[in-house]
């Protein structure tokens, strides 16, 4: 460096800048080399992110992400779940606690008993604020209520004849015209679960078979297993989409079409004409089989 200096014949301010200057250099370069061994975020399309957004501001998910975080709280240090039927009156601590309850959701339980309530049908269960929606639709299954007698307490009273309808087993549900309050009377089923079917119903425009509500956010699988023979459709009543007069953002709302999907049929429909056929549609080779399939009972071409 010295030579440098005096090739150079370089006065100590001289020397003492370019000193600083090469460390400055030095410190670039390796920070840039540092930079790219830094994992880089990827960064979503605008149709990504508008259906993010759209998904994680939605109340429904709101609800489930907080669910899940609840449960992530509470729940680490719990033992695995174990499932098995079960007669809730008078079950003990231990079996509770193999079916995932916390303490505290034991504690009222028994308080309930201890002041003479009694479960005499598996619904009942949903009665207990302690339980969550996702509780009774993993437990609900699994009641088994033994068949005996209940003493009548003095704020009991008689259930009315209307209230004595036909057995659990021959119920039939029409998943497109039963509302939130018909919906619950399926086991498993709560509130919460009960405006979810609905609204994604309407976001649909209708079911056309019982094998889609299985596509409900959160909804247990052994659940829809478990009511699928109670439920039945009718698509006279579905609701179908005028595919040749919808903008993007209006196809975009349908569950089974993307934001990307539905900006490609706009784009074919103005460039080639209005739709007058399934056939006009598959021409558009980017949509593949599978959502034709899904999608063609919802789709009008008048």
């Amino acid at each position: 460096m010295n030579r440098l200096f005096a090739y150079f014949r370089m006065r100590r301010e001289e020397q003492i800048g370019f000193s600083i200057l090469t460390v400055l250099i030095v410190l670039i370069l390796f920070s840039t080399f540092l930079y790219d061994l830094v994992p880089k975020r990827k960064i979503l399309s605008p149709e990504v992110r508008t259906l993010a957004e759209d998904l994680v501001s939605s109340p429904d998910v709101q609800y489930e992400n907080s669910q899940v975080r609840k449960r992530g709280e509470t729940n680490r240090s719990k033992p695995a779940i174990s499932y098995f039927y079960f007669d809730p009156n008078g079950l003990s601590v231990d079996d509770w606690e193999r079916l995932g309850l916390t303490e505290r959701q034991i504690r009222v339980i028994h308080n309930y008993e201890a002041k003479g309530g009694h479960f005499r049908k598996p619904e009942d269960i949903a009665k207990l604020y302690s339980l969550t929606d996702e509780d009774v639709a993993r437990l609900l299954p699994y009641v088994r209520i033994a068949e005996r007698e209940f003493k009548r307490t003095n704020f009991e009273r008689p259930m009315p004849m209307k209230a004595f309808t036909a057995p659990y087993e021959s119920l039939r549900i029409n998943l497109n015209t039963a509302d939130s309050a018909e919906l619950t009377q399926l086991r498993g089923i709560g509130p919460a679960f009960s405006r979810r079917i609905v609204r994604f119903r309407e976001l649909l425009g209708g079911f056309y078979s019982t094998e889609q509500l299985s596509e409900v956010y959160g909804l247990p699988e052994e659940t829809f297993l478990h009511i699928k023979q109670h439920l039945q459709v009718d698509e006279a009543s579905i609701v179908k989409l005028k595919i040749n007069h919808l903008d993007v953002n209006a196809l975009s709302k349908h569950p089974y079409i993307s934001y990307k999907q539905a900006r490609t049929i706009v784009n074919y429909r103005e460039h080639h004409g209005a739709f007058s056929s399934m056939d006009d549609l598959k021409k558009i080779l980017s949509l593949d089989e599978a959502f034709f399939r899904k999608i063609e009972i919802y789709l009008d071409f008048k």
